[in-house]
């Protein structure tokens, strides 16, 4: 029996889940119908029986679950499956074709691929065609000839890009041991990676971790795995006489950088251990690499690089965040601490930009879908570092940047106090371990998040927490383990909720269920392990209060009516503040402090509220006087100075009062882009009473 890509991950998902899974959860984790669920439950339950481990029981009011005897020896057995008991997705076939035609010895033909993949020839021919589609994109061809069979014809430079891009495509997510675990199902029958071995792999990530060392910088366990088969896949290509080529203008900036450095010495281990020279080009190359590297910790990261890339990139990050307020009305409190964290991922990014290395997919659709606004206003300031490298910035590194906005903005309002400790292990870098990390004090009041460390910091560190939450499986030391998603999906947060309070044993509220069913168990049962009965029964009964985000509120449902104001003129621009948030005073919304605190910022900043020509939108801190969420208007017939420039003459005063850093961003990108469109906004600075101002977004917010 097969395990596919798709059942393979659900039942490691079931393997690191402690008590029942429920299927709403699966299904948004996924992204499965129910149908499905079942259909890969029946056959996850085949392999388990072929394998003489006890199958998933199905509870209907409380989810899947998987025994304890099955979760200890399951790892074990995936992390050793023969190569016919794994089925290859569609995209990881597509990968492994253009590594293997990438570094063969022989011709290929479509029996040998077929042979590889394991798959039909029609499915293999369905693959090729795709795959040839999917090159274009890096200006390479997949060509068939009868003696040399499918090539791949273009520049080695493209050719290096695809294989890092598919690589990725290629290689599980998970730790490095299990990873290389799996090298025996990867090797079996495959003459194609002999130079690939456990030894050989184990030698490459130390001189990979020599170099962390060298550049004091620690990469995320991703990075760190990928860099590893790139360079083997690299020395691979210049056995067979493949070599890139680097501009004479390139090199002569790259040669003063520290990543050279480390470059020139890793290539000369390298060297030994592939038994292959590294001609010049190639430690270029390997410098590319090192810049465009995503990293858990640096100590000297601005330092590395040129003085001219250190302030075009201070000037791009400061830009960037300038704008982010900007546009989503909020004021970052440590902004210096915001542009230091967001200038450690940008100047990777800006590397990979320029040099054509593109960043990792896997998080990307799970930004856009859970947060969209943070998503589109990221994008849009990343403008910043399109101009910077004149080149476009994919929706990959836009769902990086926007991890690390998001984690700011989750940041935002009073901290909880008296928490519990947490420790973090998230092995995706550093914004996305922000964004989790903020996710996680944002749903547990009590619980405090002490820090966030890479897998192999874990391994290594003496814990000192309550319990840890890991993005990865990892083992236990003295202290329960609860796996997570980088991105938490409602249902894993309601699930999450149940484990913790579980764990604390704060549910007092389930105590009488508990103890009830414990007392009826008693009488007809040996209980084998009182402590786990009673933390599951625990978790079982506990019902969290819902958490699920109230729908952010639209641009009607703020700005009411009796919100919006008329007037001939006001007499200056800290007047035409004060009189816009006049009915979000009366009413309850804001504090005198608020407008005050609004009149300082600009007072501070500048006129930067002034968001549109005749458009200002002042704002300030939720914890500057916001007691509600709320929006206000005036609109002056005679136009208000915010400065002495033309740009900053302003007609309409929108007051934001925000309670957090997202719940406004619906309502906020519906008036934007109202103001976007050029008839709506003439309509809008020529409406002369508060019921036509209030019609216009009424009709055209439907």
């Amino acid at each position: 029996m097969a395990l596919d890509q798709r059942s393979h991950a659900l039942l490691s998902y079931l393997t690191q889940t402690q008590g029942y899974v429920p299927l709403e959860e699966i299904i948004e984790k996924f992204n499965i119908s129910r149908r499905t669920i079942y259909y890969d439950i029946d056959k996850i339950n085949d392999w388990l029986k072929e394998n003489n481990l006890p199958a998933v029981q199905h509870v209907r009011s409380a989810g899947f679950h998987l025994g304890k005897e099955a979760a200890t020896h399951i790892p074990e057995k995936l992390g050793v499956l023969k190569t016919w008991h794994y089925e290859y997705s569609g995209k990881e076939r597509k990968a492994w074709l253009t590594i293997y035609l990438m570094i063969r010895n022989t011709p290929m033909y479509l029996e040998d691929l077929m042979e590889k993949l394991r798959v039909s020839r029609n499915t293999t021919i369905n693959d090729i065609k795709a795959l040839k589609k999917e090159l274009e994109r890096f200006d390479l061809e997949l060509e068939f000839d009868r003696k040399s069979g499918y090539l791949l014809k273009g520049k080695e430079e493209d050719k290096r890009k695809a294989l890092v891009f598919y690589l990725e495509h290629a290689l599980p997510k998970q730790s490095w041991q299990s990873l290389l675990a799996q090298l025996p199902a990867i090797l079996s029958n495959n003459d194609s990676l002999e130079f690939l071995g456990f030894e050989k792999m184990l030698a490459v990530e130390r001189i990979v971790a020599e170099s962390e060392q060298e550049l004091n910088v620690q990469f995320t366990d991703e990075f760190l795995h990928s860099l590893s088969f790139r360079l083997l896949l690299f020395g691979r290509r210049l056995v067979q006489g493949k070599k890139v080529e680097v501009d004479a203008i390139e090199k002569e900036v790259l040669s003063d950088l520290k990543e050279y450095a480390a470059a020139k010495r890793m290539s000369e281990k390298l060297a030994v251990l592939l038994e292959v020279e590294f001609p010049e080009d190639e430690i270029f190359y390997i410098t590319k690499h090192l810049l465009s590297s995503r990293v858990q910790f640096s100590e000297s990261r601005l330092e590395n690089g040129s003085s001219h890339d250190s302030q075009i990139l201070a000037r791009v990050v400061s830009h960037m965040v300038t704008d982010f307020q900007k546009y989503a009305c909020i004021l970052f409190e440590n902004r210096e601490e915001v542009e230091a964290n967001l200038l450690l991922h940008v100047k990777p990014a800006y590397y990979r930009i320029l040099y054509g290395i593109e960043a990792e997919e896997h998080m990307t659709n799970s930004i856009k879908e859970k947060y969209p606004d943070i998503f589109q206003l990221s994008k849009k300031v990343s403008v910043h570092l399109e101009q910077a490298t004149e080149k476009p910035v994919n929706d990959n590194e836009v769902a990086l940047i926007a991890a690390h906005f998001g984690g700011w903005l989750e940041k935002t309002g009073a901290k909880p106090a008296n928490r519990k400790r947490a420790l973090l292990v998230c092995t995706s870098g550093v914004g996305t371990s922000r964004l989790l990390q903020h996710q996680l004090e944002e749903l547990f009041s009590t619980v405090d998040i002490i820090g966030c460390v890479s897998l192999r910091d874990y391994e290594k560190t003496q814990i000192h927490a309550d319990f840890i939450i890991s993005t990865i499986p990892i083992a236990e030391k003295e202290r329960p383990v609860i796996v997570v998603s980088p991105i938490l999906a409602e249902t894993e947060k309601e699930n999450l909720l149940k484990k913790v309070n579980a764990l604390m044993e704060a549910t007092p509220q389930s105590r009488n269920s508990e103890e009830a069913v414990l007392d009826i168990v008693r009488k007809y049962a040996d209980i084998k392990d009182m402590q786990n009965l009673q933390r599951e029964l625990r978790q079982y009964f506990y019902q969290p209060q819902s958490i699920a985000e109230a729908m952010k509120p639209e641009l009607k449902d703020l700005l009411k009516k009796e919100f919006i104001q008329t007037a001939e003129q006001v007499g200056d621009w800290k007047e035409s503040i004060r009189q816009a948030a006049l009915p979000l005073i009366e009413g309850d919304f804001i504090t005198e402090g608020y407008v005050q605190a609004m009149i300082d910022a600009v007072n501070t900043m500048g006129p930067y509220i002034v968001i549109s020509p005749k458009v200002a939108i002042p704002h300030a801190r939720p914890q500057d006087g916001v007691k509600k969420i709320g929006m206000s208007l005036l609109r002056v017939e005679q136009e208000v100075p915010f400065s002495d420039e033309e740009k900053h003459q302003v007609r309409v005063i929108v007051v934001l009062a925000p309670i957090d850093g997202d719940s406004h961003l619906k309502a906020l990108g519906q008036l934007v882009k109202i103001l976007n469109d050029t008839e709506l906004k003439a309509e809008l600075l020529r409406a002369s009473s508060r019921e036509a101002i209030y019609q216009l977004l009424e009709t055209h917010l439907h």
